[in-house]
């Protein structure tokens, strides 16, 4: 049986350089990125692209809670591919009841040197249209939306308009769907491990068929997987409610 490998304590935090590089860019070229990727493919604008509904498939166990999660706040993450599209010459942002609003200008994003311009970064918050009565919880959509440019765009693209995203979502903790999770360093087996697959939920899986491996930078992690394939997982997808 083949083994997936897994380093303890691994969280899906790329930086920005390994977004455009190793992800982003790889998708635009129509290369294969993972035997299982953590960046799920979704539509995030369109007549019903109301982030809620966009995200009502996911299992909770796909969000990694974030860092800058506070006491009465839960802030989860998710990464997602998707495409864009204009009307005319603009982007067309429209999601639902709302739109992504542009909220910071462009920022650089430079490779690992600092020389080669590569894409890219500009924030997101999702506002809903005044008057819309959306039924849903209040909760603060961030979005975090990469593009590439500079040397990679010199090359034979597959795909045009991919870009990735980071989405983060903040909403009062305690909510009726927050998923329990043990602390990490509690002691707990899943305590110390990412939850994002893309074929299923992540306690679906044998830990008996998982390799631990210490001290695995996150570019060697990338190497080992690329030339592993998991353990198929049966899909468990309930819908994602409220908070």
């Amino acid at each position: 049986m083949d083994r997936m490998v897994i380093p303890f304590g691994y969280h899906f935090q790329p930086t920005d350089q390994q977004l455009i590089k190793s992800y982003l860019f790889r998708r635009a070229m129509g290369l294969p990125i993972l035997p299982w990727s953590p960046i799920l493919e979704k539509d995030l604008y369109g007549e019903k692209a109301n982030p809620w509904d966009v995200f009502s498939d996911v299992d909770d166990a796909r969000w990694e809670v974030s860092q800058e999660s506070k006491k009465n706040k839960v802030s989860r993450v998710i990464y997602v591919f998707t495409r864009l599209s204009k009307v005319k010459t603009r982007i067309a942002r429209r999601a639902g009841c709302g739109t992504w609003d542009g909220q910071t200008p462009k920022k650089e994003i430079y490779d690992e040197s600092g020389k080669e311009l590569i894409g890219f970064k500009k924030m997101f918050t999702f506002e809903v249209n005044k008057g819309s009565d959306t039924g849903q919880p209040r909760d603060h959509w961030i979005m975090h939306e990469y593009t590439l440019d500079g040397v990679l765009l010199e090359r034979e693209l597959k795909y045009k308009d991919y870009v990735v995203c980071k989405i983060t979502r903040t909403c009062k903790a305690g909510g009726v769907d927050e998923p329990a999770r043990p602390p990490p360093g509690s002691g707990h087996p899943e305590s110390n491990y990412d939850h994002g697959n893309s074929t299923g939920n992540w306690n679906d899986i044998n830990l008996d068929d998982l390799e631990i491996v210490d001290n695995l930078s996150y570019d060697d992690f990338l190497a080992t997987l690329q030339q592993q394939s998991p353990r198929p997982i049966a899909p468990n997808m309930p819908a994602h409610g409220s908070c």
